[in-house]
């Protein structure tokens, strides 16, 4: 998937539609009026968003696929690499949430086609034939989505209490399984889950913002993308018993089938944490080198008002 998209804007387009409408002097009323019958149309063009799928007036036109129906800041080309980023942070744990509550639907027994179908969660027919009832074209839109994590990352995750937010990012243990506190010029910042949290209503649900787009992106990344492996995976598990406990098993299947931990967006740790001390140390220099070039403007200040002085003096005598 490959959105938000970048469209061509809108005075782009108008320039392109206006080519269509060369002006002759020989046939001047005819293009007048052609120019005043497409006016409407250029117009439009002019005030489409730079993009796609998002309108002016605060409403998608479904070309995110069905998730959300309105916007509050204004999506950009860069925000869905940068939303990916953050699932990194989060997809082990968005993914055991979502797997552990859609697996408590089929049950110990269930097969893997069923399992399958679960994770499918395909739109039904009432859910559509109740939004074409309220004659309402964006919750049309939205119920035609509602399948696979268009469908969880809301159900099996917000509904939940479950949430993201922005946090330091612990250092990965070390020998002894201990964690040592990085130094805050080596802190990584980074997304974390969060449980516990007051469900949000259908609004919030449906309104677009980078927070929704990082908990989308922590189950496609996963779930979504490895659903057969998944379905054969916890089958099979199931099958064979052992007492094996369904949060292990749903913890064992986001690790080795949904790959929660493979990064493909972002660096490791140690990584990101060289980022930042890099970081740390270009804004110490260039604080200590305009401190430095302040000294010396300061300093050739000093020479030429002593230099004045002594022109004064010499004048003087």
């Amino acid at each position: 998937e490959t959105w938000p998209a970048s469209g061509a804007s809108g005075s782009d387009m108008a320039a392109s539609t206006s080519k269509l409408l060369p002006m002759r002097r020989s046939s001047f009323p005819l293009q007048t009026a052609a120019l005043l019958l497409t006016l409407p149309v250029l117009l439009l063009l002019v005030a489409a968003p730079s993009v796609a799928g998002f309108m002016e007036d605060g409403f998608t036109d479904g070309v995110d696929g069905g998730r959300y129906s309105l916007w509050q800041d204004e999506p950009k080309p860069a925000d869905e690499v940068e939303a990916k980023k953050a699932a990194e942070d989060v997809k082990c744990g968005v993914c055991e949430v979502i797997l552990g509550d859609l697996l408590k639907r089929v049950g110990m027994l269930a097969n893997e086609d069923n399992i399958l179908n679960v994770l499918e969660g395909e739109a039904s027919e009432a859910e559509v034939q109740e939004a074409l009832e309220q004659r309402d074209n964006n919750l049309v839109k939205l119920s035609k989505g509602r399948k696979g994590c268009n469908r969880h990352f809301k159900d099996s995750y917000l509904r939940l209490g479950w949430d993201v937010e922005g946090c330091k990012v612990d250092p990965p243990p070390g020998p002894d399984g201990k964690v040592v506190p990085a130094p805050p010029f080596k802190t990584v910042y980074g997304t974390c889950t969060k449980g516990g949290q007051p469900v949000q209503n259908e609004t919030k649900m449906n309104t677009y913002s980078m927070r929704m787009e990082a908990i989308y992106w922590a189950c496609q990344l996963t779930v979504g993308s490895h659903m057969d492996g998944i379905a054969s995976f916890v089958a099979k598990k199931l099958k064979n018993g052992g007492g094996a406990e369904m949060a292990d098993i749903v913890k064992e299947a986001c690790d080795k089938k949904a790959k929660c931990t493979k990064l493909k967006f972002q660096g490791d740790y140690k990584q990101r944490e060289k980022e930042v001390e890099k970081k740390y140390f270009e804004q110490q220099n260039s604080v200590l080198e305009s401190v430095k070039a302040l000294d010396k403007q300061k300093k050739s200040e000093a020479k030429k008002s002593a230099r004045r002085g002594r022109r004064k003096k010499d004048a003087e005598l």
